[in-house]
C-alpha cells in the first residue's frame, strides 16, 4: 500500500486551516499523514491548532513566500521521509467526498505521475445556488460563520473515475505528485516570490519533462477563493504579480502557453534560496 502525505502551506486564517484539515479527514478512507508550513511569522494560533491535532509542521520567522514553503514540504516528504505520494492542498478549501481517495487510487492503479482534482469555487456556488450568496459578504465573498456550510449544497462528485487525460487543472491545490516528479524536476523556483507564476512554471516543467498526467473530474473540492489576499493579512500584491510575469517571460521566452525557450527543468538544490528570496523582496 502506498504512503501518502497531505501538505499544506498556511498564512494565517486558522479557522480556514482547521476546516481544510477536518474536511480531508472526514471525507478520506485511505490512511494519510499531514505536514504543514506556517508561513505567517508569529502565527501562534495555527501552531497551537497543529499541535492539538498532532500534525508535524515548520514555521517561518519572516515571510519567505509560497515556493519556499512548498520546498519545505518536498523535503519533509522525500528528503526526510519516504512517501510515495504527496498531495498539495491550499488552506482555504473544503474537500468533497472521494476527492483524496480518488487521487490516491488513480496513483496506485496507473502510471500517471501528476494527478489533479477539479475545484468548485465560491463564485460557482453562488451562481448555481443563488440562495447561498447571503452567507458571503461583499465582492470578496467574506465568510465568518461556517456553521451553515453552504458549500455542501454542491453534490456533483462521484466515487467513479471520470478522467481528463493529459490535463492539469490546478497544479498546486488538491494535486498529487508521485515521488518520481521530485526525482525528475525537483524543487519549485523561489524566484517566483512570494507566489505568482510558480504554478505555471512547475506545470510547464512537468509537461516538458514528458511526465504522464491527468485530472479527475469526479474528484472535487470547494475553494473559498484566495482567502489570504481577500480575507486575511495577505502576503503578496499586484506588484509581485507583474514582477513574476516578467521573470517567467524572461525564463521561458514568452508568457504561459507561448513559451519559446527550453530552460533547465530540474532544480535540485536549495543552497541559494534565501539569497534569491531577499533579492526579489
Amino acid at each position: 500500500m502506498s504512503k501518502t502525505l497531505v501538505g499544506l502551506c498556511t498564512f494565517g486564517l486558522v479557522k480556514f486551516t482547521e476546516l481544510t484539515i477536518n474536511s480531508i479527514i472526514d471525507t478520506t478512507e485511505h490512511k494519510i499523514d499531514f505536514f504543514a508550513v506556517v508561513g505567517k511569522p508569529g502565527d501562534l494560533e495555527t501552531i497551537n491548532l497543529l499541535k492539538s491535532l498532532g500534525i508535524a509542521y515548520v514555521s517561518h520567522d519572516i515571510n519567505y513566500g509560497f515556493p519556499k514553503s512548498l520546498n519545505d514540504i518536498y523535503d519533509y516528504a522525500w528528503k526526510y521521509n519516504d512517501y510515495d505520494n504527496l498531495i498539495i492542498v491550499g488552506n482555504d478549501i473544503a474537500a468533497y467526498p472521494y476527492a483524496i481517495d480518488s487521487l490516491i487510487e488513480m496513483a496506485d492503479t496507473s502510471d500517471n505521475e501528476v494527478i489533479s482534482a477539479l475545484q468548485y469555487d465560491v463564485r460557482d456556488l453562488t451562481r448555481e445556488f443563488p440562495e447561498t450568496r447571503r452567507f458571503f459578504s461583499g465582492s470578496n465573498y467574506v465568510i465568518e460563520d461556517f456553521s451553515y456550510r453552504p458549500w455542501e449544497r454542491f453534490t456533483n462528485y462521484s466515487k467513479e473515475f471520470t478522467v481528463s487525460p493529459m490535463a492539469l487543472y490546478d497544479i498546486q491545490n488538491m494535486c498529487l505528485y508521485k515521488r518520481s516528479v521530485f526525482e525528475k524536476i525537483g524543487y519549485t523556483d523561489v524566484n517566483f516570490f512570494p507566489a505568482y507564476y510558480v504554478d505555471n512554471d512547475y506545470a510547464r516543467r512537468i509537461v516538458d519533462a514528458g511526465m504522464k498526467h491527468c485530472s479527475l473530474t469526479n474528484a472535487r473540492f470547494f475553494h473559498f477563493w484566495s482567502r489570504v489576499l481577500k480575507q486575511g493579512s495577505g502576503g503578496s500584491n499586484g506588484h509581485y504579480f507583474e514582477n513574476n510575469r516578467k521573470y517567467y517571460i524572461n525564463k521561458w521566452g514568452d508568457d504561459f502557453g507561448k513559451e519559446t525557450k527550453s530552460p533547465e527543468l530540474g532544480i535540485f538544490t536549495r543552497d541559494d534560496e534565501n539569497e534569491i528570496i531577499n533579492k526579489w523582496r
